[in-house]
């Protein structure tokens, strides 16, 4: 199958004439999105603006879309940089070639897709988009399951079975605390009122934002990682995501909601996480399976019965289970992935954006009874 990733490069040592073209094409740019008038624009930026950018926002800068056939790249490990970019500009024929610092090495075997050209604090950046063909096949035999569930309080609660043995853990803890800080200082703007408050508030959301991205990125990559150093060691590994699509539920109407809670849920980085495991999991060929997590949370991944959470803890009124929430949501994950691929229901090779299926009732606990007692928390 085809999978894309995104490899974001910074553009260095740009000579005054080359910065020059870039800030006049980049410039233009912006001025036909806000006007409709041509100062003179590449006609191919002008053509991927039209068919992009239907609805202009005033004075907000947009990137200029790149198509495929006209970006050029080439590894040259010069003094400068090892990789060297032809950009397209009106005026200069044939582009002009610039060096690039990706965050990471391209691949051997990679196709270009669509590319994006912006400008932050006057350093020019490009967001390049590559393809390449992955080989993803899913053996039952020697397998490695690592479940996630994604949450709010924990977005990354992971329970990984190998060969005997069982290891759980948390990532990316912190990001309620973040988000929690920001929260505070939106409200103290608020009551101070603070000169420009909207436009300070605006500032804030964009570090919180970051920070968040950061940490969940960490998270992920450390995830496939795992994965990683599962398949050296002979196994097969495989990811099982929850599937947390409608855990948003709407409003009913006269119901009264927690403001609280209610924000926490819908602020949730939920889809991020999703998102991050299965580009960076597809891109090292690591198969992906995404499982119904209805009811996740609140069966006792030991014994099946319903249970109740007190805070951050499970309890379970049948067999006495005391266990984190959210890592009993990634067992309950982790026995109902077994059960999927044993029983040949497994669907691994999706795409970014997968369909959603839905587990029948006889899976919630196909695999039940069959995982150890033994747990080693964050113990990878």
């Amino acid at each position: 199958m085809e999978v894309k990733k995104t490899i974001k490069c910074g553009i260095v040592f740009l000579t005054k004439y080359k910065q020059d073209l870039l800030n006049q094409e980049y410039n233009n740019f912006q001025h036909f999105l806000q006007t409709g008038e041509d100062l003179g624009v590449y006609s191919a930026h002008k053509q991927q603006a039209e068919r992009f950018y239907k609805t202009i926002k005033e004075g907000k800068e947009y990137p200029v879309s790149i198509r495929n056939d006209l970006l050029k790249i080439e590894k040259k490990n010069t003094k400068i940089a090892r990789y060297w970019v032809r950009i397209p500009v009106k005026g200069k024929h044939g582009g002009i070639w610039v060096a690039i610092k990706p965050h990471e090495d391209f691949p051997e075997d990679f196709k270009i897709c669509e590319s994006k050209l912006y400008r932050r604090n006057g350093k020019f950046y490009l967001n390049i988009t590559v393809e390449k063909e992955v080989n993803i096949e899913l053996s039952t035999e020697n397998i490695a399951v690592i479940s996630i569930d994604i949450g709010e309080a924990n977005p990354i609660a992971y329970t990984i079975k190998f060969g005997g043995e069982l290891k759980v853990g948390l990532k990316g803890s912190n990001v309620r605390t973040i988000r929690t800080h920001y929260n505070n200082v939106r409200k103290q703007i608020g009551r101070k009122k603070v000169k420009h408050a909207l436009k300070v508030i605006k500032k804030i959301g964009h570090k919180e934002k970051n920070k968040v991205k950061d940490i969940l990125h960490k998270a992920t990559t450390e995830i496939v990682e795992m994965a990683n150093q599962l398949r050296k060691q002979g196994y097969n590994p495989v990811i099982a995501i929850g599937d947390i699509k409608n855990v948003r539920k709407p409003r009913t109407k006269g119901k009264t909601r927690c403001k609280q809670v209610n924000r926490k849920i819908h602020s949730m980085p939920s889809n991020q996480v999703k998102h991050m495991l299965q580009y960076k999991a597809l891109w090292d060929g690591i198969p992906v399976l995404l499982v119904n997590e209805a009811y996740t949370s609140q069966l006792c991944w030991r014994c099946g019965a319903f249970g109740k959470a007190n805070g951050r803890r499970f309890l379970c009124p049948e067999c006495g289970l005391d266990y984190n929430r959210d890592l009993n949501a990634s067992r309950n994950i982790l026995n109902r992935s077994l059960g999927y691929i044993l029983r040949d229901r497994a669907v691994v090779n999706q795409p970014i954006s997968p369909t959603v299926y839905n587990t029948p009732k006889g899976d919630l606990l196909a695999m039940q009874g069959s995982m150890g007692e033994t747990t080693h928390f964050n113990g990878w």
